[in-house]
């Protein structure tokens, strides 16, 4: 009986040892304070290079945000979850289909996909759709931002002042019955406005619904002309920078130029600021704009003396658990400058927060992240999530760019009136000149 009464207590024992890293991070609280005495407790919850940084001497707060951001969706994506059920599906060459027809589509409004099925073997190219499209769904888009160039030892080296722009050609009501001879899906121009040295150094692209790669075209300013990219230079450094053309938004590039696989939905801890929603105004144009009354700005550790961390960590992010997909992604492209790439896509909103990048060879190279922000108008009736800056990490370089959004100068304007002739190559060279 003696014997049977201590192998009963050893084996409590190893129970409870078992169960105490996983009650330690079921403990999560809002204030919490993660930092390298503590680091154990948020393990398994963000990528190795994030938890890297926590273990190195940064900190995070844990939190709740005052809004529920799974219910910041825009008009075209709170339709489509009941009006998209079984309407789509993904062919063999990764392209979306009408699955009565098994054709093309001839207008997708809102998420394509509002239920994913993680059985399913082409669920991570649906979840990437899904986040394409929710782009789409804001409609045209302008967003003004900044780039910073931070290196540990060198400090801060370069800011660059630049504005982009989005004319979807689907996703939302409004370019129903536009001519779209092209078969466009979307066109995007990313222009560079400061410093003089890099001003007019700007970037067209045309996206198309079939099979074709994308077109890219970039204005020279040295020759004031316009000249065609191959697609392998979007995953070329972007103006000396940590992140490349397909960094943009966790992932800006075609989705069937990918492989893409769902490999767990997870709980993750995910980045957000503020905690409140921000303001959206309708201006004169009909738009919906930005509205930052100078009271929300990501502080970086480079701003904030005294800080012991790396100069490029934000330090006002509030982090709060999310259910999140985490995908992988091969690109087609033999010579695509990225190895694998993984992805934690929000479950919720499908937007990106972490991507962490391995080279050719399978050695882990370099880590994205982005933090999320909802906005919504007075009314209540016009909501949509954002991002409040973005971050490249070169691990080997020791070296980070850092992407600047919510910023009082920064007014990005939603649903956005913008001429669809600055997207034509006539118009993208006069509008570079």
């Amino acid at each position: 009986m003696h014997k049977e009464t201590a192998r009963f207590v050893l084996l409590l024992g190893l129970c409870w040892i078992l169960f105490l890293p996983v009650a330690a991070r079921a403990d999560l609280s809002p204030g919490d304070v993660i930092d390298r005495t503590n680091w154990q407790r948020i393990e398994g919850l963000v990528p190795e290079p994030v938890l890297n940084w926590i273990k190195g001497g940064d900190s995070i707060v844990i939190d709740e945000v005052n809004y529920d951001p799974a219910e910041f969706l825009p008009p075209a994506c709170l339709e489509s979850l009941k009006t998209n059920v079984g309407k789509y599906e993904v062919d063999e060459d990764g392209l979306l289909i009408d699955v009565k027809t098994g054709k093309l589509p001839e207008f997708i409004t809102g998420l394509p996909f509002p239920e994913i099925d993680p059985a399913d073997p082409k669920a991570g190219s649906k979840i990437m759709y899904n986040k394409s499209y929710y782009t789409y769904a804001v409609g045209n888009l302008f967003v003004p931002f900044q780039g910073i160039w931070i290196g540990r030892k060198t400090g801060i080296e370069r800011e660059i002042v630049m504005d982009y722009w989005t004319y979807p050609m689907e996703g939302y009501p409004g370019p129903r019955g536009e001519a779209n001879d092209q078969n466009l899906e979307m066109h995007s121009i990313i222009r560079a406005l400061a410093p003089f040295d890099i001003k007019g150094t700007n970037i067209l692209l045309w996206r198309y619904r079939d099979n074709r790669q994308d077109s890219t075209f970039a204005f020279v300013p040295a020759i004031r002309r316009v000249r065609r990219m191959s697609p392998a230079n979007r995953s070329d450094a972007y103006l000396g920078s940590d992140f490349c053309l397909d960094d943009a938004w966790g992932y800006a590039g075609k989705i069937n130029a990918f492989e893409w696989k769902l490999l767990r939905k997870e709980d993750q801890l995910v980045p957000f600021y503020p905690a409140d929603p921000v303001r959206l105004r309708r201006n004169d144009a009909d738009e919906w704009e930005t509205v930052n009354p100078g009271t929300h700005d990501v502080t970086y550790g480079f701003q904030k003396e005294g800080h012991q961390g790396l100069p490029w960590f934000p330090t006002n992010l509030v982090f709060l658990k999310r259910p999140t997909y985490v995908l992988e992604a091969k690109a087609k492209d033999k010579y695509y400058n990225y190895g694998t790439q993984y992805l934690w896509i929000d479950a919720g909103f499908y937007q990106p927060t972490y991507k962490v990048i391995h080279d050719r060879s399978g050695n882990y190279w370099k880590v994205e992240w982005q933090s999320q922000l909802g906005f919504e108008s007075a009314n209540k009736k016009m909501r949509l999530m954002g991002l409040g800056n973005m971050m490249a990490f070169d691990d080997r370089s020791d070296h980070a760019g850092i992407i600047v959004l919510v910023n009082p100068k920064n007014v990005a304007r939603y649903f956005a009136e913008l001429d669809r002739n600055d997207f034509s190559l006539g118009g993208f060279q006069m509008l570079s000149k």
